[in-house]
């Protein structure tokens, strides 16, 4: 390289330098979101998420929230594309939504406990980025309503639609693993020793009766659960601990797909997005059937919050039982 040709280099080096150190912090998060799309498009999730955190978390800007979140997902392997182009489809085949079970995401494997599983994780991540968008701590219900206070109706709107599609995906996974099911999406039948997905022994008399006599499909014993979500003889309180919060992290799964999906569903002009536009109706028709049974479930019926779900006294690991015993073994039989 001539000497002349190595001055123009160092003059652009400064000019770039001097032209990054003038960016306003809102511009660098800007670039940052775009150049992060950019690896998204080839599936580059960690430098995707490498960049995305390095200028630290955004929590008002819906942009960067949706990307990072997406960035996430991605290295999870969820993928949108894949999730229209063949999952949507399977929901409620086996009826009534055994067909989550059946999602590829569902399907693929994954190490124990799932709660752990570096796949299943990351969604969580991902799911929890926009859950809580706007800044809302966690000790607050994260309703489609309290995001609504920090962004515009569109924004909230994207927001919802694609962590709406998530919660199902993540929902999926569980009710594979937990629920023990086939490839075809049958309860009990994936090779585990379970029926059902957790230690019913201890819920009501009701939920009991629910259980064993009017329940559908392969759950009709209170004690067939997932050895995950299995209580022991004597459980500590550490046991005691981890048990509640495997339950409840299906429960707030599942509560905050009720509390979006019906406002996705209205803001799709009518479309039906396949066989998703059931999942309100079913999972409110089990909600129904939970609270005839159980009125007593309180608000393990509406936790959105997994921390409150853990920690709020009125909710129990009999309750988050009697839910599953109703909503979870309800939806797949």
């Amino acid at each position: 390289m001539s000497l002349k040709s190595i001055k123009f280099f160092i003059l652009g080096a400064l000019i770039l330098v001097v032209s990054a150190c003038g960016k306003t912090a809102d511009q660098e998060v800007k670039d940052a979101v775009l150049s992060a799309n950019i690896l998204l498009s080839t599936s580059q999730c960690q430098p995707a998420i490498d960049l995305l955190e390095s200028i630290g978390r955004q929590p008002r800007n819906a942009y960067y929230l949706k990307t990072l979140s997406s960035a996430y997902a991605c290295r999870a392997g969820y993928s949108t594309v894949v999730f229209f182009g063949s999952d949507i489809s399977k929901t409620a085949s086996p009826a009534p939504l055994g067909g989550l079970t059946t999602y590829s995401t569902s399907l693929s494997a994954v190490t124990s406990p799932l709660s752990n599983d570096s796949n299943f994780r990351d969604l969580q991540t991902a799911i929890d980025i926009l859950l809580y968008a706007g800044g809302i701590p966690t000790t607050t219900e994260p309703f489609a309503t309290e995001r609504a206070k920090f962004f515009s109706a569109n924004q909230a709107g994207d927001i919802n639609t694609e962590l709406a599609f998530m919660l199902l995906v993540q929902v999926g996974k569980m009710m594979k693993v937990y629920g023990n099911a086939s490839a075809l999406g049958v309860k009990g039948a994936g090779g585990a020793a379970n029926n059902c997905f957790t230690d019913y022994s201890d819920t009501p008399a009701e939920i009991q009766t629910y259980v064993t006599t009017i329940l559908p499909g392969a759950c009709s014993s209170v004690a067939s659960s997932h050895s995950e979500l299995a209580k022991t003889a004597v459980p500590t309180a550490a046991e005691i601990a981890i048990r509640r919060a495997r339950l409840c992290q299906g429960v707030v799964l599942m509560n905050s797909i009720l509390d979006i999906l019906p406002s996705v569903l209205a803001s799709a002009g009518g479309t039906t997005l396949g066989d998703i536009s059931s999942v309100t109706t079913k999972l409110t028709a089990q909600k129904t059937k939970l609270t005839t049974e159980y009125p007593a479930i309180g608000s393990t019926a509406t936790v959105v919050s997994q921390t409150n779900c853990e920690t709020d006294t009125a909710i129990s690991v009999d309750t988050l039982a009697s839910y599953y015993a109703v909503i979870f073994e309800g939806l797949i039989e």
